[in-house]
């Protein structure tokens, strides 16, 4: 029933589970959680089945670590732990102790050679061979530095094998993300942050059988494809989750599900490999203070999708591991000393061998002596060191001083360039930037010329391409207008879907801004048609309407100090917009306002008169149908 691990596994392996599929270093960790919390263990392995003419106790057994035992025996013994503790959270704190109590047995000297929480986390695959032979654990993302959150973070992948029924193993994941949460506190850093993209639990299976939420009494179930449940804080039946489709993301060269999704768009049972399914929550359920679901968790996933991040590795912490290591070899001195003694005991009873085992031990004292001597030589070097970095560290603090004005003035310089990079070309940002100009401090009322733009026909568009198909093509055609849009100095303020919004005149005055929004209208219907043979691979003609209006509007920064918009707002935004909707593919309307400035420049066709909410006359429209013979080209804005 039970057997040691042997020194190899064979490939066919991997996905099914053998009978004595846990290593007892996880009854260890328990064990060792246990007696922190209760001072004894002894109470968790009593009328447990134990190989009796191997070991004198079950508790030998179950603490040797070169042991494995079976899934059954481990739920057993960690289902009875929870109860003896009686915590909120028991299973993830459990796992969450490994590091703290030094729980792991003999890895734990593997770990002691990372540099960095970094190798730790791109090691877990070994681990998990180490720990258990049930799941496979998958490093999708490395760990990188995410700049927005100013943190570490890393994707992990992890799938049952074929044999093991995730909604009967339920303990061992709260398990598993309290021990990987513990990874950054070997190096003296504040626990990692798991959360759980995907699960593949079964809602209705989990919440309604598994002994840690039946009290709840939360008779959850599906209504069609809507997942509803009572809630346990004010007991009213809730809606808190919708069946969505799995949308995959290339990783590594194959498609991985990794939380996103589409909705179902009306259909009722998806089917088909290309089709997988989940459940959506869509509300965060609490019991007690505790989140039972948590919103954008999909359940009922092929696997687990685990988001990791935790604080970068700094400077100090490199500092302090050196330290750390420094009393490395006493420490192996001390261990080895304590397996001769065990050996001396263990060897009494045998005569024969006592001068032999004694020779040993001469030896490894003298062992134990060199590594002493090691240790001291090194505690002296690391002394040394350690007085010339607090001197490169009052040296680098001194610097800080310095450099903390400096790098805050440049902080705001480069806040104030992104700014202007999300509406200007890199040309007339750096004129901006050197020319000291306010941008957009204070709303003006300005004369300027408004664009819209549109796909005519998009919604038909996204109705039968796939989302990777369009997004490539939609990506593809708004590099393109907005490599137009600079060419000809536009403010690009807005992208709208299919839908651009730009305007010229405004941050940088021109006087001849109609004229370069009509240029910049040709040729952005120019590069329509040449954009058209590759729509019509994928069973679309690409065709646009452009809209176009010249009149006073207000400009500037509208928002808060969290998040402002530098947009344009008027009447005369809204004629635009009218144009653009009434345009056709390939036309270009523009207002009398317009067509006045540009008239000498462009050949156009009169379409007549529209009316607009807010402007109480009807206002002229044209088509503009061509640029006039010798009519020149619109002068760029020099940087």
């Amino acid at each position: 029933m039970h057997k040691k691990r042997g020194p190899a596994a064979e490939e066919s392996a991997r996905r099914t589970s053998r009978p004595d599929c846990i290593s007892n270093r996880n009854i260890r960790v328990i064990a060792a959680y246990v007696k922190s919390r209760l001072g004894t263990d002894r109470a968790l392995f009593e009328d447990l089945p134990f190989p009796e003419g191997e070991y004198a106790s079950a508790r030998d057994f179950f603490l040797n670590e070169d042991e494995w035992t079976t899934l059954d025996n481990f739920e057993r013994i960690f289902r009875k732990a929870a109860v003896l503790v009686n915590e909120p959270r028991f299973y993830f704190n459990c796992g969450a102790s490994t590091a703290r109590l030094r729980s792991w047995g003999r890895l734990h000297y593997f770990v002691r050679v990372f540099a960095s929480p970094n190798e730790g986390f791109r090691k877990l695959p070994f681990f998990n061979k180490n720990f258990n032979d049930t799941k496979e654990i998958e490093v999708l993302v490395p760990p990188a530095y995410d700049r927005r959150t100013r943190k570490m973070k890393t994707l992990l992948k992890v799938e049952n094998h074929a044999d093991i029924d995730a909604d009967k193993d339920y303990i061992r994941d709260p398990y598993l993300r309290g021990m990987i949460s513990s990874i950054p506190t070997i190096w003296g850093m504040p626990p990692a942050t798991v959360r759980r993209r995907l699960n593949p639990y079964n809602p209705e299976v989990l919440f309604n059988r598994e002994p840690e939420f039946t009290p709840l009494d939360l008779r959850v179930r599906m209504e069609g494809n809507r997942l509803t449940l009572r809630d346990p804080e004010t007991g009213t039946r809730c809606e808190a989750g919708r069946r969505v489709l799995l949308a995959p993301e290339m990783i590594n060269g194959a498609p991985v599900f990794t939380g996103r999704y589409r909705p179902l768009s009306g259909e009722s049972s998806p089917t088909g490999s290309d089709r997988a399914t989940g459940i959506l929550i869509t509300r965060t359920i609490r019991a007690g203070g505790a989140v039972i679901l948590a919103e954008e968790e999909i359940f009922m996933a092929p696997y687990f999708i685990l988001e990791i991040s935790y604080d970068r590795f700094s400077v100090f912490h490199r500092l302090s591991q050196v330290f750390r290591f420094h009393n490395a070899p006493r420490e192996t001195g001390e261990e080895l000393t304590g397996a001769i003694e065990q050996l001396r005991k263990s060897m009494r009873a045998r005569n024969r061998a006592y001068m032999e085992l004694e020779r040993t031990n001469a030896e490894l004292r003298k062992a134990k002596a060199r590594l002493d001597r090691y240790a001291m030589e090194l505690e002296n070097r690391v002394e040394e060191r350690t007085r010339e970095l607090k001197k490169a560290q009052e040296d680098l603090l001194h610097l800080n001083r310095d450099l903390e004005s400096r790098v805050k003035a440049q902080v705001v310089e480069l806040e104030r360039y992104n700014e202007l990079r999300r509406y200007l070309s890199p040309k007339l940002t750096e004129k901006i930037l050197s020319s000291d100009h306010d941008f957009g401090a204070e709303p003006q009322r300005k004369l300027l010329t408004i664009v819209f733009t549109d796909i005519r026909g998009f919604s038909s568009i996204t109705d039968s391409l796939e989302s990777e198909e369009l997004f490539h093509l939609l990506d593809r055609y708004i590099s393109e207008m907005i490599r137009i849009a600079h060419h000809h100095d536009g403010t690009l303020n807005k992208i709208i879907g299919d839908g651009l919004l730009i305007f010229f005149g405004d941050p940088i005055p021109m006087e001849d801004h109609a004229e370069r929004a009509v240029r910049m209208a040709v040729d952005m219907q120019e590069k329509a048609e040449e954009l058209r043979e590759e729509w019509r691979q994928y069973g679309h003609a690409l065709g646009i309407g452009i809209g176009i209006n010249t009149g006073f509007v207000t400009v500037g920064n509208i928002g808060s100090d969290i998040h402002r918009d530098y947009t344009v707002i008027g009447n005369q935004v809204n004629v635009a917009a009218r144009l653009e909707s009434l345009a056709k593919k390939g036309q270009i309307l523009v207002s009398r306002r317009t067509y006045s400035k540009v008239k000498h420049l462009f050949e156009v066709e009169r379409i007549g008169e529209i009316t607009v909410k807010g402007i109480h006359q009807p206002v002229m429209t044209y088509n503009v149908v061509r640029q006039r013979p010798f009519a020149g080209s619109c002068p760029v804005t020099p940087a």
